[in-house]
């Protein structure tokens, strides 16, 4: 079981009274998760080094283990202006058992990241994407658009109407596969996830939870399965099509 904090947004660098109250908020939430007798800790979300490293040394203080990951915005850098393969190393020099990146990007966004840091870091390390489906030009799930859908109060999809822009199971079972091969030891998902994903991870690496009973069984659809006495229906189907 894993306590958590994350970025508090009152965190502000070379300001001593922003770090002595997230200082406050860290060691207390901390201890909460000491109380509870958790494994290990997280500290995630954060978008600066210098917050980061405040979670890490708290987090070590308590005697925990720390799993540290970095919401990499679409600059490409920490608030600091660090690229994440060396933000991710100077988080492991410090004493974090796993770094990596959470949320912000999507699986095609967060892939060439996760590979600079396989390269910069001896540490096992984390890759926790939105199961969104950002792009190149559009790195964030923040500053997805979709021209198909209705306008929003706020102008953009994030956060209310992202549903038409989700990954599909299938994307995802993709993703955990290129993960695992890149060198990504502890691998998940942020905001957004449903069952059906986080369950097509599990069983991309091999796994097979109690939940994988339902996963679909296409070999017995009425129209697409391969059963030999399905086939028939399904030639009658292509020909209608």
């Amino acid at each position: 079981m894993a306590g958590n904090i994350c970025n508090t947004n009152v965190y502000l660098p070379d300001d001593a009274a922003s770090e002595k109250a997230v200082r406050r908020m860290f060691e207390e939430q901390v201890q909460w998760a000491m109380d509870a007798g958790v494994d290990y800790i997280i500290g995630e979300t954060f978008a600066h080094l210098g917050e980061a490293l405040l979670a890490l040394e708290i987090i070590k203080k308590s005697g925990s283990a720390a799993v540290v990951t970095l919401a990499i915005h679409k600059k490409g850098v920490t608030r600091e202006g660090c690229p994440p393969a060396e933000a991710c190393k100077r988080l492991c020099d410090a004493g974090a058992e796993i770094v990596g990146l959470n949320c912000v990007r999507g699986p095609a966004t967060i892939l060439p990241l996760l590979r600079e840091i396989r390269k910069a870091v001896k540490c096992p390390i984390a890759a926790l994407p939105v199961p969104y489906r950002t792009t190149e030009v559009e790195l964030t799930f923040q500053s997805l658009s979709d021209p198909r859908g209705p306008e929003t109060p706020h102008g953009h999809p994030f956060p209310t109407a992202l549903d038409p822009l989700t990954c599909t199971r299938y994307e995802i079972t993709e993703f955990t596969r290129q993960a695992r091969d890149i060198g990504v030891d502890y691998i998940g998902l942020c905001c957004g996830a449903g069952p059906h994903h986080v369950r097509a991870m599990a069983e991309a690496l091999g796994r097979k939870p109690p939940a994988s009973r339902y996963s679909p069984d296409m070999s017995k659809h009425y129209i697409l399965g391969t059963d030999a006495h399905l086939l028939k229906k399904y030639q009658d189907f292509i020909e209608d099509l």
